[in-house]
């Protein structure tokens, strides 16, 4: 019976976490929930986040999986708030997206009141609103770790920009690992939009920088610290107020906000 009862709660889980159908792709897939807690029941939600942490350690034992994140909306842009978490599951491939019984092993590692006490509480504490799809493209940096900052900035191309955009955010990567360098930021990563549900606007890429305190990311946002030395440092013969310019060119900034990291897997 007990064997019969753990088949169902995998086959739940299996339908209630369902990939997208994409192809084999060359880079990572990061596939991101956008999530609002219900009225009264963040708490709750915390808890069922522990639960989910245990099953994606596990997705990452079978390498379904590289890392599983879980984020804290800290300051969004604007008076929206219809989401105030979100998690992001990075996958080596689509292989690993589409395959099948990727849940079966992590959620044998629980009992089933365990699974069946999850699953009916996740779906009385949180709605996801949407999940979009990004293909990773390139980062600098060391890893976050929870109370540490993301920035992101959403980013949509200008028609026919998008290759000398990104090549544009190449030349930026000896300009990063100088900033890192000099302890002003920990990361920087670039995201290319894979499948898009519009959340909070149109964007073709999510450019992140990664702060360790909270004081790092607001000094950076409000322009008080900045990558200007260390672009000069790298690039005697420019300014960044020229870089500044041929970014504006080639991209729209749809959107600037500030996440907290509050989990990750081990």
């Amino acid at each position: 019976m007990k064997t019969f009862s753990l088949t169902i709660m995998v086959v739940a889980l299996t339908t209630f976490f369902s990939a997208f159908n994409v192809c084999q792709a060359q880079n990572p897939y990061g596939e991101v929930n956008f999530i609002k807690t219900l009225p009264n029941m963040s708490e709750s939600f915390l808890i069922d986040m522990k639960t989910s942490k245990k099953l994606q350690n596990g997705r990452v034992a079978n390498k379904t999986i590289t890392s599983w994140q879980f984020y804290r909306r800290a300051y969004p842009r604007g008076s929206s708030m219809d989401y105030n978490y979100a998690t992001l599951s990075v996958f080596p491939s689509g292989i690993e997206m589409k395959a099948e019984g990727t849940w079966d092993a992590p959620v044998r590692e629980l009992s089933v009141k365990e699974i069946s006490d999850y699953l009916t509480s996740l779906s009385n504490t949180r709605s996801v609103i949407a999940t979009d799809l990004y293909t990773f493209k390139w980062g600098v940096g060391s890893n976050i770790i929870p109370g540490e900052y993301v920035q992101l900035n959403l980013v949509n191309a200008k028609k026919g920009s998008n290759d000398a955009y990104e090549k544009l955010l190449e030349t930026l990567k000896p300009v990063v690992e100088e900033c890192i360098k000099a302890g002003e930021l920990k990361g920087f990563n670039v995201w290319k939009r894979t499948y898009a549900t519009n959340v909070g606007g149109e964007n073709d890429y999510t450019v992140t920088f990664t702060f360790a305190t909270l004081d790092q990311a607001l000094s950076w946002a409000s322009g008080k610290t900045g990558m200007g030395d260390e672009y000069k440092k790298v690039y005697p013969k420019d300014d960044v107020a020229n870089l500044n310019i041929k970014l504006n060119d080639l991209r729209d900034l749809v959107s600037q906000e500030l996440w907290e990291l509050v989990d990750i897997t081990d």
